[in-house]
């Protein structure tokens, strides 16, 4: 099917090119180029541009969920969700539970508290919607709106406002945002993040001023709390940045700079690490100790950076968590070990790295990435994202699109300049210019359905998907059938690793539904005797069909 919409593409975007080059000259001279311009300086508010990107956003994942209603089903899911319950009670994390090897699973652990191992940023979004409505989904429709709203808002401070509000609709309806308000996890709030840093870093470079540090400042902690890592390199490029206009600028007197910049920075930095300080301390009992570390140093052998050495104490636990981590992924670190399979994979993320970001139709603006290097901030921006992106595919032994979403503002800001450099340089005729890039948007907006309705009918996990589906069925019928229940579920020898059955809310003991591990009759009886007055069901969750049946009534 890609194959399909790319070839496809090609085949269009021909057309495209021989079009524009043969249409006579008193044809392109049409008035509604005139009438396009009409509406782009419309546009050119930055509070109307803005607001349209967000609604226009908000509204488009509504419609698409509408279509097919979100469902969980990859693991990192389940575990920003457990965050967003935990909030949405009022707590920052869960105390352990006295049965908690029944319910270990993938990315959450349990000691020295329950939680899961990811930062608390998508789980705070997500807890808005939960508390708000009763729908977490809600609060990613929510990050993704203001994550092109942000995009929008940066973009007015490094390019004309008819191209910022362009740039706001290109990730308005770019595929991986569109896909990124249909699940629980994803790169939103680190866009965000992203966004408010380098929009707020063109202002103060302008003209500084205390609300827009604090606007940085706000973009800091947003990278802090959703993609520490990648956020951490994002931040250092834009110090540096800071660090060379402060020491070469001279429009500015130090006071004014100590007074609107480096005193509310620090200030704000400050609140920052006591924030994270504090989570820290409640969820794993160490300031300085991270959720995502005690989880690795718990369940994972396979370190985080390539150039770092397996762990080889890790005590044993839950056989069907260690298939997974011992599998699959301590061999993806090992294939990278060799100099052949080192290269080939940083090849393979550089390629799924582009078909995420780049879809085809803009990928041709990079053809003019030559003419954005001519521009000081285009420079800037090429050379963050290149270097940013080829330390990550080095030096990190796991990939996935959305790790780099703090860096994907500069990425549109960059397709902007070239679809503006596309539009005077095609010939030297800018009406055929503008009418390319117009046809190339056409195309843009034409493929970016064509692979959103792709990936809704076709998900990129179909095994995690199809479980997903089955362990909402039975969640729907259990709940019409009895108020309370405990589901242990068993698995074979032979159960896939990618796939999981037990997850459960913050507070398990007060769920409707709980799911267990099957660890034998002796702890199974135990667990029966905890949870006397529910209904106790067998999951046999590798037989063809699925089979559930009742081991245990309360009457019983």
């Amino acid at each position: 099917m890609n194959l399909v919409i790319f070839l496809l593409n090609v085949f269009m975007l021909a057309v495209l090119v021989i079009l524009v080059n043969v249409i006579p000259e008193r044809f392109i001279q049409f008035r509604s180029l005139q009438r396009f311009k009409q509406i782009a300086l419309w546009f050119s508010s930055p509070v109307r541009s803005i607001l349209t990107v967000f609604i226009l956003s908000f509204v488009l994942s509504v419609v698409v969920s509408s279509y097919k209603i979100p469902l969980p089903c990859v693991q990192d899911e389940f575990g920003y969700l457990l965050t967003s319950d935990t909030f949405s009670q009022g707590r920052i994390t869960n105390p352990t539970h006295p049965f908690w090897k029944h319910f270990e699973s993938f990315h959450i652990f349990h000691e020295p508290t329950y939680a899961a191992k990811y930062p608390p940023g998508q789980g705070i979004f997500l807890a808005v919607g939960q508390v708000t409505t009763g729908h977490p989904i809600v609060g990613v429709w929510l990050s993704v709106a203001m994550a092109c709203a942000a995009i929008c808002w940066m973009l007015h401070a490094w390019v004309p406002p008819g191209w910022a509000f362009l740039g706001g609709l290109m990730a308005t309806l770019h595929p991986l945002m569109i896909i990124w308000g249909q699940c629980y996890w994803g790169g939103a709030v680190a866009i965000l993040g992203g966004a408010l840093l380098f929009g707020a870093l063109r202002r103060i470079i302008m003209q500084p001023r205390t609300s827009t540090t604090l606007i940085f400042a706000t973009g800091l902690f947003l990278l802090a709390i959703s993609r520490p890592f990648e956020g951490f390199l994002t931040a250092i490029s834009a110090a540096i940045l800071l660090v060379i206009w402060i020491v070469k600028q001279t429009q500015f007197s130090g006071i004014r700079i100590v007074r609107s910049l480096l005193v509310p920075l620090g200030a704000a930095s400050l609140i920052i690490i006591l924030s994270l300080g504090y989570y820290n301390y409640k969820v794993t009992g160490n300031v300085s100790r991270f959720p995502y570390q005690v989880h690795e140093e718990k369940y994972s052998p396979t370190p985080l950076f390539l150039w770092e050495s397996p762990r080889t104490d890790l005590e044993p636990y839950n056989p069907h968590l260690q298939k997974l981590h011992y599998g699959l992924s301590l061999e993806n670190y090992k294939v990278q070990q060799t100099g052949r399979g080192y290269r080939l994979t940083i090849f393979r993320k550089m390629l799924y790295f582009l078909y995420f970001v780049f879809v085809f139709p803009m990928g041709v603006l990079l053809l003019m990435t030559p003419w954005v290097m001519r521009d000081r901030w285009g420079r800037v921006a090429l050379i963050i994202v290149i270097s940013i992106s080829l330390f990550h595919f080095c030096a990190v032994t796991f990939f996935l699109g959305h790790y780099l979403a703090p860096i994907f503002p500069l990425i549109f800001f960059i397709l902007i300049q070239c679809a503006r450099h596309w539009r005077v340089s095609f010939w030297k005729d800018r009406n055929r210019g503008l009418l390319f890039v117009t046809g190339l948007w056409i195309l843009f907006v034409i493929t970016s359905f064509t692979k959103t309705r792709f990936y809704i009918e076709s998900p990129d996990q179909p095994e995690m998907y199809a479980v997903g589906l089955k362990r909402a069925d039975i969640i729907k019928k259990l709940t019409q059938v009895s108020p309370k229940d405990l589901i242990i579920v068993k698995y074979s020898p032979h159960h896939s690793p990618n796939v999981e059955w037990v997850y459960n809310r913050a507070d398990i003991d007060d769920s409707e539904i709980i799911w267990a591990h099957d660890l034998g009759q002796k702890e199974n009886r135990k667990l029966i005797q905890y949870f006397a007055d529910r209904d106790v069901w067998l999951l046999e969750a590798d037989s063809d069909p699925v089979k559930l049946r009742r081991l245990v009534s309360p009457s019983s």
